[in-house]
């Protein structure tokens, strides 16, 4: 059975009011620009910024004004990279692998809080539809923009950073 118009429009509603929530509960430090680029310096690292660019889908000029903070607070380091001296590789240190522990900790706790009163499995059953919405959302987000062209990259609603 498919979705008929009327339900689509209540999952778009609901997922935006979702989205809307989140960011409205969400600290004034939490920019998801910085917490993408440590967490790929941490998981993924050393990265060029413009590879840590093009995996969060933000401007160049974003991830480096990011990084820059990151080095200045002492969560991150660059390095020459040695197989293009025009570039530099992004590492977490060992404060930012810290920093970025706690910031996990802190998101599980509260969510934790938020879903006290759900059953298991409520929760299996939400985690397994949001995964399959966000491949759908991927997917057919990335057919849109490719039609889209050059007319208006940002019409369906993905923006980068």
């Amino acid at each position: 059975m498919e979705a008929n118009k009327k339900q689509v429009s209540e999952l778009a509603g609901m997922t935006a009011r979702f989205a809307e929530a989140m960011r409205q509960g969400a600290s004034r430090a939490f920019d998801p620009v910085r917490v993408g680029v440590l967490t790929l310096a941490v998981q993924s690292g050393p990265l060029r910024a413009g590879e840590i660019a093009e995996r969060l889908d933000a401007l160049p000029s974003s991830v480096t004004r990011h990084v820059r903070a990151l080095v200045d607070s002492g969560l991150a380091r660059t390095a020459p990279d040695p197989a293009d001296g025009r570039a530099v590789l992004v590492e977490a240190t060992d404060a930012g692998r810290a920093e970025l522990e706690q910031f996990t900790d802190i998101g599980e706790e509260i969510f934790g809080a938020v879903i006290a009163d759900w059953s298991a499995e409520d929760v299996v059953a939400l985690t397994r539809l949001l995964d399959r919405l966000i491949e759908s959302w991927a997917a057919v987000g990335t057919q849109h923009q490719q039609r889209a062209g050059s007319r208006n990259p940002n019409q369906f609603g993905w923006s980068r950073f």
